[in-house]
């Protein structure tokens, strides 16, 4: 299986944003992340990614979580391969 890294998606919401296309990360978990109940397989947006983290929207609740690069190992990075 593929760790995604902060950097790696950096890359591609900048290759995403260039096209004006969404990145998205989807949660290869089910259970407890941050003491809120998860689904296997959400789909979250990626709003915002810096050196050290990346932000994503979490459409289930209407929150924004903020992943480092340890939390980033419980998703899936969906976008353009480059």
């Amino acid at each position: 299986m593929n760790t995604i890294t902060i950097e790696k998606v950096k890359m591609t919401k900048l290759a995403n944003d260039t096209n004006d296309d969404n990145t998205y990360l989807i949660s290869n978990f089910g259970g407890s992340f941050d003491k809120r109940k998860w689904y296997k397989d959400e789909l979250c947006f990626v709003k915002e990614v810096t050196d050290n983290r990346v932000s994503i929207f979490r459409p289930m609740d209407g929150k924004v979580y903020n992943l480092n690069e340890n939390s980033l190992k419980n998703f899936i990075l969906l976008g353009v391969i480059i």
